[in-house]
């Protein structure tokens, strides 16, 4: 189909032409009886196809207000709360090169008793079971599935006021983690404070919460089972706890399984169509150029000498060997400009990611820095943080795709040197121990 909608009869296409030339914001509203298991559908004016309560999100107006009255609109039904379960672009038949339409969705929680009656752009709705669905317009039938994910997580794990909660330490981000144990089973909390939580933070989250459940409703399986954001601030998920016999670590006598199980979560996730969900935060290929290479510090050297005296006295040895040849890996990268074709890659597959277990293999946690990448690009960042932590990975070398294994030298080098983080003293640290693991594999391959 082109991007016009060419391939639809005249009279399955929506007659209005997008107004603005790049995004067009819409909003619309999933409201779902789950008790009775229906949703609340509209029959287009403009297409005849049915589909989500939405429309276009007027000037000055946010996404839930927008959803809110769309809803109200077009079905006469007045909704309230509201959980962001998609946001991004949708494969609208209006979509064009210049134009495009990017959507907003709220699940809203109802009753089908409710009188409903069609308004504005909806010919009539109804509501029907979630079992019977009718073929949906544009992206709708994705959206609806993300909806459904959230509720089936959010049925399973429901804090109480007897839950008990055990802190987990560890990580340099500002949020508190905790295993929580309730009535309704084990799970993990990840949550901002009130007094350190930003917009970047939710959004993070948002994130995380987002790229889960469009992995799980894509057949995904090396992620948690469960997963959602229980407010604006926390993200619950299954806890993969060590009393279960999951571990966080790759141990020596497991290593092989612990890197075969890995790898083949790699691959699969690679099969996977990436999200369509936007947000506020750079892409990590971006933000690994960005905050990398493409900085040309000169004075990197003499910035990273105080660091240099606390490695090892053999990392000491490589990382002088790796600041010798920096110019001749910045020339590397300057003349290897990135490929025509991307994969989903998770960014941050160190062994803190992965919840590893001998029976039920590799699960994959904390998907802030998701995104499209290089092959190989997971494999390659475990590899480097089994080598760090002293594994033996000479088996594996042939994994190691060395053009992502120098974008993140320079990564890993430019942060060092920033100003090191109250809360955290050591990270700047274990960011050139990093990038001189990642050197040494280099010189190894």
């Amino acid at each position: 189909m082109s991007p016009d909608g060419g391939g639809m009869s005249e009279v399955m296409k929506p007659r209005h032409e997008l107004w603005l030339d790049g995004p067009n914001y819409t909003a619309d509203a999933v409201i779902i009886d789950t008790a009775r298991e229906k949703i609340l559908l509209i029959e287009r004016s403009d297409c005849g196809q049915w589909a989500l309560p939405g429309g276009f999100i007027d000037p000055q107006e946010s996404a839930l207000t927008a959803a809110r009255r769309e809803a109200a609109e077009e079905t006469s039904l007045d909704v309230s709360g509201g959980q962001l379960v998609f946001r991004g672009i949708v494969d609208d038949p209006r979509n064009t090169e210049r134009a495009w339409i990017e959507t907003s969705a709220y699940l809203f929680d109802s009753s089908a008793d409710h009188e409903v009656a069609a308004g504005d752009d909806a010919r009539q709705t109804k509501w029907f079971p979630l079992a019977d669905l009718p073929l949906l317009y544009a992206s709708h039938q994705s959206i609806v599935e993300r909806a459904l994910d959230t509720i089936v997580s959010r049925q399973q794990f429901v804090p109480t006021k007897d839950a008990s909660y055990t802190p987990v330490h560890g990580g340099h981000m500002k949020y508190e983690k905790y295993l929580v144990a309730a009535p309704c089973g084990e799970f993990f909390a990840k949550s901002y404070s009130g007094a350190e939580m930003s917009d970047e933070h939710v959004t993070y989250l948002q994130k995380e919460a987002a790229t889960m459940s469009h992995l799980r409703t894509n057949g995904y399986p090396h992620i948690p089972s469960s997963s959602h954001m229980h407010d604006e601030r926390t993200l619950l998920m299954d806890a993969f706890a060590p009393h279960d016999g999951w571990r966080w670590r790759a141990h020596s006598e497991s290593l092989d399984a612990y890197i075969q199980d890995s790898l083949a979560a790699f691959a699969a996730l690679e099969q996977m169509p990436p999200p369509a969900d936007v947000h506020a935060i750079p892409g990590s290929l971006a933000i690994h150029f960005g905050e990398g290479w493409h900085m040309h510090d000169a004075d990197l050297p003499t910035k990273l000498q105080p660091l240099i005296a606390q490695l090892r006295p053999e990392s000491q040895r490589t990382a002088a060997q790796l600041l010798d040849n920096i110019d001749q890996l910045r020339r590397y990268v300057d003349a290897n400009p990135l490929p025509d074709s991307f994969v989903f890659c998770h960014h941050d597959a160190r062994q803190a990611n992965i919840a590893w277990h001998p029976k039920h293999g590799a699960k994959l946690v904390d998907w802030s820095w998701a995104d499209i990448g290089r092959p190989g690009s997971d494999a390659t960042t475990l590899l480097i943080d089994l080598h760090k932590h002293g594994h033996d990975i000479s088996s594996y070398r042939h994994e190691v795709n060395p053009a992502h294994c120098i974008t993140m030298i320079g990564f890993w080098l430019e942060h060092a040197s920033w100003p090191i983080a109250e809360r955290n003293q050591t990270i700047r640290l274990q960011q050139l121990a990093s990038a001189t693991a990642a050197y040494e594999v280099l010189e190894s391959l």
